[in-house]
């Protein structure tokens, strides 16, 4: 099995410390290890080093070698610009079929927090197995939490079996990003996961969707394979592919028999916003979270990041806050507002500061 591991998003939900230089997942939060550091471990646990492509635009690569210098050349696919997930996964998945084609391909993404490891590199493991066994996609899916609308959620149908200490369940649809009320009635169904990303396709079938799918683009990624090999530019032809995810132009379009799901209780976070992070933080440590010297006064539920470690920040009678204070920007905002921190990105946009993006 080959893992695609992409590298490439710029989490502007948790700016001003994520930023397009250096975004989220090269960002060390919690430990001396930044998100993408941690992906590479923990695979490192069950595979191979030349078992794992790197997926990112080119001005990343000097951070991935530095954080993971081990990772050859070769296994780094290099993107000309970003053009969301159809583009990415598409270039990436072309480049390993041609390269690989009796090989299964795994996709996951490097800024995604995972508690328990060991059931998370056991459900790759039967995933790729079932995947080859059966010829369908196997998709590693979690118990949502609470209504999110950043989220995509898949319907899941009849169990199929019980392998391994983990359920095999009917794939039914795949809902992408739904309104607030719909995401609320996913949950209360039970009926519902959160999609988390991680798929595993058999040999040559994410080739075979594109083609069927998305015939225009799967065109033009196959004349890119070809400059590829060569060492050619591809950067006119990457910019022909529509901008959009690979949900939206595939995943939802997929008749339902193709596709399974396993269930996996990881301990799992996309870590899309400050008010996710601070609940992978506080159980592990404390109510208030805090990474530098502070004084919690009458404060609740309260986070406190700062890159400037010299600095003591103190709070009095505050609940629900974040503060986030870097070099050149300070965020101060509701913990329950966290998520709308794009907003201030668009602002920031409009005004021409690209010295903060």
């Amino acid at each position: 099995m080959k893992f695609l591991i992409f590298a490439g998003g710029n989490g502007t939900r948790l700016w001003p410390l994520s930023r397009k230089s250096y975004p989220k997942q090269f960002q060390d939060f919690f430990s001396n290890k930044s998100l993408f550091q941690m992906t590479i471990d923990r695979l490192l646990k069950k595979f191979d080093i030349d078992d794992l492509f790197i997926v990112t635009p080119k001005e990343y690569i000097k951070i991935i070698k530095r954080q993971c210098p081990q990772i050859k050349d070769e296994n780094i696919l290099i993107e000309t610009e970003t053009r969301d997930t159809l583009a990415c996964v598409g270039f990436a998945s072309f480049i390993l079929n041609d390269k690989f084609k009796d090989e299964e391909i795994a996709i996951l993404w490097s800024d995604h927090i995972i508690k328990y490891e060991k059931t998370f590199l056991e459900a790759f493991l039967l995933a790729s197995e079932y995947s080859r066994e059966n010829n369908k996609i196997v998709q590693i899916d979690v118990n949502p939490t609470e209504a999110n609308v950043n989220l995509g959620y898949v319907k899941i149908g009849n169990l199929i079996l019980n392998t391994k200490g983990f359920n095999i369940y009917e794939f039914q649809k795949h809902i992408e990003k739904p309104d607030y009320k719909n995401a609320k009635m996913f949950i209360e169904s039970f009926e519902y996961l959160w999609h988390t990303g991680y798929s595993v396709f058999p040999p040559g079938k994410l080739v075979e969707l594109y083609k069927k799918y998305s015939p225009n683009t799967s065109k033009i990624l196959e004349k890119i394979v070809l400059l590829y090999k060569e060492g050619k530019d591809f950067s006119d032809l990457y910019r022909k592919i529509n901008k959009t995810s690979i949900d939206y132009e595939i995943l939802e379009k997929l008749n339902p028999s193709e596709i399974v799901v396993i269930p996996a209780d990881l301990g799992w976070s996309d870590v899309g916003n400050w008010s996710s992070l601070k609940e992978v933080l506080e159980n592990e440590y404390k109510e208030n979270i805090s990474n530098t010297d502070s004084i919690f006064m009458d404060t609740s539920n309260s986070l406190i990041f700062s890159q400037n470690k010299k600095k003591i920040i103190c709070t009095l009678g505050l609940s629900d806050i974040v503060i986030i204070d870097t070099e050149d920007a300070l965020l101060v905002c509701s913990l329950s507002e966290s998520h709308k921190v794009k907003n201030i990105i668009e602002e920031i946009k409009k005004e021409k500061r690209d010295d903060l993006l």
